[in-house]
């Protein structure tokens, strides 16, 4: 038993470095996005280099040690049923909303640049952050989705950009339609119109 903690221990440290010849993006077979991670995400989310996906956090850096957390839970079709840890986006290197600037946010895919969502959109940001803090993960409304460029299978409730890189899930709640939407899939930097998919 203190076996199998110390290889968890081990493996979540090494998951942890920061070198880049340690990430690696999943296998083509596996891969669903159109292009590698942007090397610089927002929000410090770049930072994150554990491939850690919650429930599983623990097992995930033991079978994909190379991935890193944008790639495991954006492009890795193997972590499609999984999420971003729950909260991740209060943990103290992200901080989401101290980054927020007042007005409305325009969050962009972590691949291809192209814009997925904005908010406050019909709501004030306080209504967000509570939506947000309720659920444990960035949720939007019907009017904050760029349906252009966000694909929405309700049957499944997976959530996808045109770049084919997985947002999150869609799930309803007593409000209306909501994307509960991983950070580390949102936190690209924009492209210009020329390149937008």
């Amino acid at each position: 038993m203190f076996r199998n903690h110390l290889c968890i221990l081990l493996a979540l440290m090494l998951a942890d470095c920061k070198s880049e010849a340690w990430a690696d993006p999943p296998p083509p077979e596996m891969d669903t996005c159109k292009g590698p991670v942007q090397s610089e995400l927002r929000y410090g989310i770049s930072g994150r280099k554990s491939p850690t996906v919650w429930p599983f956090w623990h097992l995930w850096p033991l079978k994909y040690p190379k991935e890193i957390l944008a790639e495991a839970v954006c492009c890795d079709s193997r972590a499609k049923k999984y999420a971003e840890p729950q909260f991740l986006y209060q943990a103290k290197d992200i901080m989401l909303f101290s980054k927020l600037q007042s007005g409305v946010t325009t969050f962009y895919d972590s691949v291809c640049g192209i814009p997925l969502f904005r908010t406050p959109m019909n709501r004030s940001m306080a209504e967000f952050k509570d939506d947000t803090d309720w659920h444990g993960w960035p949720s939007f409304r019907s009017a904050e989705v760029y349906t252009e460029h966000v694909h929405t299978d309700e049957t499944t409730g997976l959530v996808s950009s045109s770049c084919g890189t997985h947002l999150g899930t869609y799930a309803p709640d007593e409000k209306g339609p909501r994307w509960c939407i991983d950070l580390s899939c949102i936190a690209g930097n924009p492209v210009s119109s020329e390149v937008m998919v």
